[in-house]
């Protein structure tokens, strides 16, 4: 398939191709003209595309006169083989507990069941992420539900394509105190808070409230060893890392478990709302249930993480 790509035919098979998987069963095809009015190309290369696509069993076509040309059958596997031809860039949270791991090891599994190359880089923050799907730097981000949801209603163009469920972007949130003698945030503490995580910025911010602390803008993944060194009185993080580094000299206070903290707990995959190609590929091929059972068994120790 390699060499095919690098002629106009083999970039026109690829975006051909994506349109295709925005399709269904029964659907009418976009004719001849209109193809070749959107990508600027001859009807030539559009008719030859076609027949390669047909040719490679990725879909059959039946003519229908002047209603037009309707799909009669379509193999979404293969038809993404040609869509996302080049290596695709995703992006996650660092992997540091075994959730993290298992989720990135299930999503490059899922990936590689396709034959399609997978690029994840781990980008700490949810707003960066979100940002670089804005950006269309990544094709696709990992992040909580409460942060999707949170880019979506103030109208950012990116869409949730994969819900993995609650409890799988993390169990809980706890409150840690450097002093095992407290349980609540008291005036005067120093309290860290890391801006570019949304989720851990709002729990933080209303744990606060009516409080007289001083805010220590850092890392979220530095907040364990700043509670170690003494370096700030208390902060809110994941309680997985506790649970998978027997972190328990430290005192954890679970935090209510609210409508928002199960969004916060669930991972989605996003999208920018124009790539349809890659929308189509989490919606129809893509198995979130394979991810969710190697997922567990990582979490298990039952598999070693591959990411």
């Amino acid at each position: 398939m390699g060499n095919k790509f690098l002629t106009k035919k083999g970039i026109i098979i690829n975006q051909l191709a994506s349109d295709f998987l925005q399709l269904k069963k029964g659907d009418r095809m976009p004719s001849i003209s209109e193809f070749q009015e959107h990508y600027g190309v001859a009807r030539g290369t559009i008719q030859t595309a076609i027949k390669y696509l047909k040719d490679e069993k990725a879909i059959a076509l039946v003519s229908r006169g002047h209603l037009g040309t309707f799909i009669e059958e379509i193999n979404y596997p293969i038809l993404q083989e040609y869509a996302l031809s080049e290596s695709i860039l995703g992006t996650m949270t660092l992997p540091y507990s075994k959730l993290y791991e298992g989720l990135a090891t299930g999503i490059y599994d899922e990936f590689s069941k396709h034959n399609s190359k997978l690029n994840l880089a781990y980008i700490r923050g949810s707003k960066e992420r979100v940002r670089s799907i804005l950006m269309k730097t990544y094709r696709f981000a990992v992040v909580s539900k409460f942060a999707a949801n949170q880019a979506i209603n103030q109208g950012e163009p990116v869409c949730i394509t994969v819900d993995f469920g609650e409890k799988t972007y993390l169990s809980q949130h706890v409150l840690l105190f450097s002093d095992s003698t407290k349980e609540t945030i008291e005036d005067s503490m120093r309290i860290a808070i890391d801006y570019s995580s949304l989720d851990q910025q709002l729990l933080t911010q209303e744990n606060i409230v009516n409080k007289q602390v001083e805010l220590i803008e850092m890392p979220g993944h530095q907040i364990i060893y700043s509670l170690k060194e003494g370096i700030i009185d208390a902060g809110i993080w994941n309680y997985d890392e506790i649970k998978d580094k027997n972190l328990h000299e430290l005192k954890a206070v679970m935090l209510k478990n609210t409508l928002i903290e199960t969004d916060l707990n669930t991972s989605v995959i996003i999208c920018h709302e124009e790539d349809k190609s890659m929308q189509a590929f989490f919606n129809k091929i893509f198995d979130k249930e394979n991810v969710l059972k190697i997922q567990k068994q990582v979490k298990d120790g039952e598999i070693i993480p591959r990411y």
